[in-house]
């Protein structure tokens, strides 16, 4: 992958959350509550990426930024599914799976993987969390006795992204920590093919704002 291509789609990957952010403006009053939670992730997307890529231009490694990031981006996950899937985990499960990972982050900060280096165990911790959570959403709905038109329940589109890029990414971040480390022009396509199932992910929340679900869905 070229450099030229590198750049444009890490700027389109950047910036491409502009679009499910002023469609959540339009119809703000039509949202129900998955689709505000929705919102609050959107708007920490916006920021992180904003503040990132100042540093980035300004060649100054924004690292530390996605430490933080990554136990606010679990929290609102798991803020996202804690209603969703309240009949399968109780309330007491979502409190100590976010204290347990917030907990781990700070220690791999600390002992394992300092502010300045790319951390690794947290998001595939956060990868495979979410996968799991994902696929156990899939789960219930096909347990569920009566049927419902999928294409208009937001969280359906929310969770189909999650489990596409969060299962793209342990792929991705496997082949490049273990094949093509300190291989640039490699980890340039990587990051690349990252970038690309990162703009995926972004469609798939304009979809989910997009829909207008039944009065029954959450």
């Amino acid at each position: 992958m070229s450099k030229e291509l590198f750049y444009s789609l890490r700027w389109i990957s950047s910036f491409i959350v502009v679009i499910p952010l002023v469609l959540a403006v339009f119809k703000l009053k039509s949202l129900n509550k998955v689709q505000i939670k929705l919102l609050y992730l959107l708007i920490a997307v916006f920021i992180v990426e904003f503040i990132a890529n100042i540093f980035w231009y300004q060649k100054l490694n924004n690292l530390p930024l996605y430490h933080f990031y990554a136990v606010i981006e679990f929290l609102l996950i798991v803020n996202i599914y804690r209603t969703e899937l309240s009949k399968t985990f109780s309330r007491c499960f979502f409190v100590f799976l976010c204290i347990g990972f917030t907990v781990f982050a700070i220690i791999n900060t600390v002992f394992f993987q300092d502010l300045y280096a790319f951390n690794s165990n947290v998001t595939t911790l956060l990868g495979l969390l979410v996968i799991f959570f994902a696929l156990t959403y899939f789960y219930t709905l096909l347990k569920e006795i009566k049927y419902t038109s999928l294409e208009t329940n937001p969280m359906f589109w929310i969770n189909s992204g999650f489990l596409i890029y969060f299962s793209s990414n342990l792929i991705l971040f496997f082949i490049n920590n273990k094949l093509f480390k300190g291989n640039s022009e490699a980890s340039h396509m990587v990051w690349g093919l990252h970038a690309i199932v990162h703009i995926v992910l972004i469609l798939f929340y304009t979809v989910a704002l997009w829909v207008n679900p039944k009065k029954l869905l959450h």
